[in-house]
């Protein structure tokens, strides 16, 4: 008899890396979009994107960008294993993982998703660089910044994004120092944006710069 997995009901069945605190803040962020075009820069395996869909408004749009990189076999192992840790008892997170540790970062990823009752909102999944598409668009509404955490990609990130109204991420927290760098010159820079974090003993690391337009 085949055992069939228990599919993924909500972002705490998908496998990801951040904490409840950050994803039901990203939601939150998320809802106060009427409409128009949201970027998520960096999904892993689908986390933070369940997340998004979970909240996202009728007239509005989801897109995607990560390289699906994570797939050398050292690191698949390392990733399997702190999940196992936190999820060895959720059936969906520990199939959703095997199926990265069989194929890839992008099988998982897709896997996750196609159980989101809103995936139809998921318009298109860019597997390149962030920079490859900022440089080509910068036209959005909304983007969540969650990539590659480096003082120099955060820093060009924000510098393409710097008119989009609506701008929010991860990783504002002591522990990843350049990511903070990046984002507190971009306040000082811009100063009549409204900027919130959450506190750091939440471990959350969620943030938001918003432009207040009348």
């Amino acid at each position: 008899m085949i055992t069939i997995p228990t599919p993924p009901k909500s972002y705490m069945d998908v496998a990801g890396f951040n904490n409840p605190t950050h994803l039901d803040n990203l939601s939150k962020y998320i809802s106060k979009l009427e409409s128009g075009r949201i970027l998520e820069i960096g999904c892993a395996w689908g986390c933070s994107t369940w997340a998004i869909l979970d909240s996202i408004q009728e007239k509005a749009s989801l897109y995607t960008v990560d390289t699906f990189g994570m797939n050398n076999p050292a690191l698949k192992q390392k990733h399997y294993n702190g999940v196992s840790k936190k999820h060895s008892t959720n059936p969906s997170v520990m199939h959703g993982m095997q199926i990265y540790m069989e194929n890839d970062q992008r099988s998982a990823f897709n896997h996750f998703i196609s159980y989101h009752p809103n995936r139809k909102k998921l318009k298109k999944v860019y597997q390149c660089s962030s920079l490859k598409v900022l440089e080509k668009d910068v036209n959005w509404d909304l983007v969540y910044i969650d990539g590659l955490h480096s003082y120099e990609n955060v820093r060009q990130e924000l510098n393409y994004l710097k008119d989009v109204k609506m701008l929010c991420g991860d990783d504002y927290h002591p522990f990843h120092k350049g990511c903070m760098q990046a984002i507190d010159e971009f306040k000082q820079k811009y100063p009549e944006r409204t900027f919130y974090h959450d506190p750091f003993d939440t471990d959350s690391g969620f943030w938001s710069s918003t432009i207040m337009r009348k």
